[in-house]
């Protein structure tokens, strides 16, 4: 069957737009359809947004809990100490307020050894291969054989490095005016690294400039020995880390530090304040929120803002909630910090305060039922309400399949109306012949009367 040029052929001797007609005709019927569709498409796109939005909004305030919903979160230090210059002290969370004495009389140091000089990085021995037998170990030391194919400095130093027995090598240049080169090794730290060398070159020989030894230190009236100079294993959660001998005893003080706490504090309730803001107007129908009317966001934020005004799970002593700290919340629902109250609750009730937001608890697993403090609570709330399987995802998705369908829908609401179309013009183009063949009886009738013997032309 041949096509047909409608768009040539409508209109062409009709007394009126008929191409025209029928697009006003299609779009009458395709508009409502197309406008209701894209109205469903629009309203699902807004809501994902703002259940995204949702999302990251809850997340943050999350990591801001997690800030304080540890135990350890709290036990922060500073460190004093009255010889900085024989020895540096940091610590960690594992640490316990109080003064130390330290009295450090020997370093860790490693041993050096220095080979005879040579005039040249690249002299030859006298034998070539050689082997170099290196013996490591004070009290059980074991000895490797090392067979030098480039006899050389270089290839010594090479040879011995690619060992990896805990001895490095490496070649230094005195500056002398002649025989300028010497190998020098170089072990690990603490009297049993000591180590020994002989070569089958009688050329090359070593002596020792530096003996191994262990660091001699007494904390607390307590005598330690250790083979590192960075020492972590004597004061609990404290690393020493010695530079040289004490002039007698230094004294070293572990002082509890709120500072950080207090930081945490502040940012959590700024964090928190924004996220309420943000909240308010995803759930706010008359600026045009995307949550609007969503009872399910609704229920989660009102929950939200009960855990953080409410009393603490593992409320304790002085500290009970946020309020007992100097934090209130305003008519608004805003929460304001008192400075002053906040120091003195810091100051006076710490391990209150610890208790009330991580119930004394580390790293408490999130499937936990037992109390995690308001932090804790606040955090494990967050993360329910927006896992995969949450309500805040999963509806996310099933909008964004909804309006795959509803594309589809537009797709198939195209091709009905182009087939629509070519029905309506295929009607119009049967109705413009039938007219085409009545104007052409009808100049035929006009031209056979005007052609009559008796036609009067005046």
């Amino acid at each position: 069957m041949s096509s047909i040029d409608y768009v040539q052929a409508l209109g062409a001797g009709a007394g009126f737009d008929t191409k025209k007609i029928v697009e006003a005709l299609v779009n009458a019927e395709k508009a409502p359809a197309e406008a209701r569709i894209n109205s469903k498409i629009a309203e699902s796109e807004a809501k994902i947004s703002g259940l995204g939005k949702a999302v990251s909004i809850l997340n943050v305030v999350k990591d801001a809990a997690e800030r304080l919903n540890d135990a350890k979160d709290f036990n922060t230090f500073t460190v004093s100490n009255s010889q900085e210059s024989a020895f540096s002290a940091s610590s960690t969370s594992s640490a316990r307020a109080g003064s130390n004495n330290v009295t450090v009389s020997q370093i860790a140091q490693e041993q050096r050894s220095v080979s005879n000089a040579f005039a040249s990085e690249t002299n030859a021995f006298n034998s070539d291969p050689i082997t170099v037998s290196i013996s490591v170990g004070s009290s059980n030391p074991v000895t490797t054989d090392i067979t030098v194919s480039d006899a050389s400095l270089q290839g010594t130093v090479s040879a011995i490095n690619a060992a990896n027995l805990g001895v490095t090598a490496e070649i230094i240049d005195t500056g002398a005016t002649s025989d300028r080169y010497r190998i020098q090794l170089i072990g690990e730290t603490g009297a049993e690294n000591v180590f020994s060398l002989t070569s089958s070159d009688s050329s090359l020989s070593f002596s020792s400039v530096q003996t191994a030894t262990d660091a001699q230190l007494n904390v607390n009236g307590i005598d330690f020995t250790r083979s590192s100079n960075v020492i972590d294993d004597v004061i609990t959660g404290v690393t020493l880390s010695l530079n040289t001998v004490t002039n007698g005893a230094a004294n070293l003080s572990v002082n509890q530090d709120d500072a950080q706490a207090r930081a945490n504090i502040v940012d959590f309730v700024t964090i928190y304040n924004e996220a309420q803001r943000q909240l308010k107007e995803l759930g706010n129908s008359s600026i045009g929120g995307e949550l609007a009317g969503d009872s399910i966001f609704r229920s989660l934020t009102s929950s939200l803002r009960s855990l953080v005004l409410g009393t603490s799970s593992s409320a304790s002593g002085n500290v009970s909630n946020l309020s007992d700290m100097g934090i209130s919340v305003s008519r608004t629902g805003e929460l304001n910090v008192d400075d002053a109250k906040l120091d003195d609750a810091l100051a006076n009730d710490y391990a209150d305060v610890v208790m009330m937001f991580s119930a004394n608890t580390d790293d408490q697993s999130a499937s936990s039922t037992e109390a995690a403090g308001l932090a804790g609570d606040i955090s494990k709330l967050i993360a329910d309400a927006t896992d995969s399987n949450s309500y805040l995802t999963t509806q996310q998705e099933a909008l964004a399949d909804l309006n795959s369908d509803r594309q589809e829908e537009l797709s198939d609401l195209a091709d009905r109306m182009e087939r629509i179309e070519e029905r309506y013009n295929r009607q119009f183009l049967v109705m413009q012949q039938i007219i085409d063949q009545m104007n052409s009886t009808r100049e035929s009738m006009e031209s056979s009367f005007e052609n009559l013997p008796f036609s009067n032309r005046d």
